[in-house]
């Protein structure tokens, strides 16, 4: 559904496992209580993960954590269908939640899971917050210094600004969004998302925008300046400034969007699982992850120690935070895949 993000490296290879606590063959369903594993994208982001909630948690309770990965739903569906699952933990994109809740996911334990914590209307039967991501109007400042981008839909206008432009490699993380607001739509009328309404308004910066491969792609392009305008991931925002790129944000419209933290279908230490979920949610954990990997916390109220280029990016400062845009999980979990049929074909027009 959706892969790659921010500063995190996916393995093609669906069977290839990362071990950063212990080795751990996948396939091979842990039999023990004291135990679990978690799912994620690799290094470097699941050592983040590690050293802010698996590393902790075992510390506190004795539970062992066992680190597998690269996430693959199609891997996951697969086991559970069988029967033979072996993940207990795994992090996934908020649609994901959504699209496989109670058939691959088990529903959470909110005796265990405090889910006041969580902003309103990000929890799932399936799913909670792991972290926030956002999607970030970014131009090069030298380029426009004399006459710079202010509003969403300034990316939008090649006439004005014109320029290379550069987007992200997944559909699901805001450009959509980015364009219908770019065109005038408010925030609280995005969605259901005017399909035809966003491409229209894309069709006219086709030529001049490099769809990005990978979130790789845009961060060099970005610090070769090679492009002139991006709609960028914070985590790729952050290491393009502080790889020296001279670009700056437009704090006008900034979609968030969030990971889960989802438990499969006949997990073999569930009730573990619940309990880890519930310790990643709490201040301590998320805040250090947050820093750690330049995401923003699942909670608006923590203040994570950022350094100064974290800071620049981070959209939930006092000044920015008018600028979110929340993503609605629950449209994208019923319209993922026919969103993506509708804009490969476009792209390959």
């Amino acid at each position: 559904m959706r892969r790659n993000r921010g500063i995190r490296t996916r393995a093609t290879a669906a069977g290839l496992a990362v071990a950063l606590v212990a080795a751990c063959g996948i396939g091979n369903p842990s039999s023990k209580s004291d135990a679990l594993t978690f799912v994620s994208t690799g290094s470097p982001f699941q050592d983040y993960q590690n050293k802010a909630w698996a590393e902790p948690f075992t510390a506190q309770t004795g539970v062992k954590v066992r680190n597998d990965g690269p996430v693959d739903e199609a891997r996951m569906k697969t086991m559970v269908e069988a029967r033979k699952v072996s993940w207990d933990v795994v992090d996934t994109s908020a649609a994901a939640a959504v699209q496989y809740c109670g058939k691959y996911l088990e529903k959470l334990d909110f005796s265990v899971i405090d889910k006041n914590v969580f902003p309103k209307g990000t929890v799932g039967d399936c799913g909670v917050p792991a972290y926030n991501y956002s999607l970030i109007f970014m131009y090069d400042k030298e380029k426009y210094k004399n006459d710079p981008p202010t509003k969403i839909g300034d990316f939008f206008d090649v006439k004005k600004y014109p320029g290379r432009r550069i987007v992200p490699p997944e559909i699901a993380v805001g450009l959509l969004e980015a364009a219908l607001m770019g065109d005038g739509v408010p925030e609280k009328q995005l969605y259901p998302l005017d399909l035809d309404r966003a491409f229209r308004k894309l069709e006219p910066i086709k030529k001049s925008t490099t769809f990005a491969k990978t979130y790789g792609q845009q961060q060099q392009m970005m610090v070769d300046r090679q492009v002139d305008m991006a709609l960028v991931l914070s985590a790729r925002a952050y290491q393009s400034l502080k790889a020296g790129a001279p670009f700056q944000p437009v704090w006008d419209k900034t979609v968030v969007n969030w990971d889960d933290l989802v438990v499969p279908k006949g997990a073999p230490n569930k009730e573990q699982a619940m309990k880890f979920i519930a310790f990643a949610s709490r201040n301590d954990p998320s805040a250090k992850l947050a820093q750690l990997a330049s995401v923003q916390p699942i909670n608006e109220s923590i203040v994570p120690n950022y350094d100064p280029i974290q800071q620049r990016v981070n959209p939930f400062t006092p000044d920015r935070k008018h600028s979110i845009v929340r993503s609605d999980a629950e449209w994208w979990g019923q319209n993922f895949d026919a969103v993506t049929k509708r804009y490969t074909t476009w792209l390959a027009g």
